[in-house]
């Protein structure tokens, strides 16, 4: 079936979030037309696979696909990419932080550029979190543009687009499959010389994060040691 739209949920232990999430995208899913969801369960050792199941047997644009284990949202997200039908590819997380309706507004962006990517810190955004999360979020994405020069100021929000084609360029020889891989992303784009476009967006946090409060400090060295491998594999 031709398929213009493809949308990625990665999923790992999310039994207590991805039914309310799920539930928003298939309900909107009925205005669109030409498109498929992928939802990709990355090794969870929850009931998120046996919830994802029972929700989108009867749904004919809906499957799922699990990793064995546990591979990191970069890798989950890689799998989508390389599975998807659609000319164009979007991934949003299943933490409904983003609505699904923010999702056509992204897909007409990628019929003028090769990457649309959600940000938060666009004047026209509307953004709710802790103050504490913007500040550790601003300074992780200050460190990481000090190393790779991305240009972009809201690293890892978790709503980016691609042209398929564009998609499966950047996500084809990752070096970094978990937290950091938006930065690696974003760095090759740029190297690459893509169309770049980031789109305001309407987000609010969620609790239950995945991220680990050790976590901001074990990026810090993964970081480096990411550019160091790009340095090696000639960026």
């Amino acid at each position: 079936m031709a398929t213009d739209l493809s949308i990625i949920i990665p999923a790992y232990n999310e039994e207590r979030r991805i039914r309310p999430f799920l539930s928003d995208v298939i309900n909107f899913s009925a205005k669109l037309k030409r498109y498929e969801v992928i939802i990709v369960n990355d090794g969870s050792t929850d009931s998120t696979e046996k919830i994802v199941d029972s929700m989108i047997k009867s749904k004919e644009n809906f499957r799922i696909t699990s990793h064995d284990k546990n591979l990191g949202k970069g890798a989950a997200i890689k799998t989508g990419v390389f599975e998807a039908r659609g000319k164009s590819v979007i991934f949003i997380d299943a933490d409904g932080s983003i609505k699904p309706s923010e999702i056509p507004e992204m897909a007409r962006n990628l019929d003028k550029y090769d990457v649309v990517i959600g940000s938060r810190t666009r004047k026209e955004s509307e953004v709710i979190q802790p103050r504490m999360r913007k500040y550790i979020g601003g300074a992780f994405n200050l460190y990481s543009n000090m190393l790779f020069n991305t240009g972009v100021d809201d690293t890892l929000c978790g709503f980016k687009g691609f042209r398929r084609d564009v998609a499966r360029d950047l996500f084809s020889n990752l070096l970094s499959e978990r937290w950091i891989f938006d930065v690696e992303i974003l760095y090759k784009i740029r190297k690459r010389k893509y169309t770049l476009y980031r789109q305001p967006v309407r987000w609010e946090h969620r609790d239950d994060t995945k991220i680990k409060s050790t976590d901001p400090l074990k990026m810090i060295f993964q970081l480096l040691w990411l550019r160091l491998r790009l340095m090696v594999n000639a960026d």
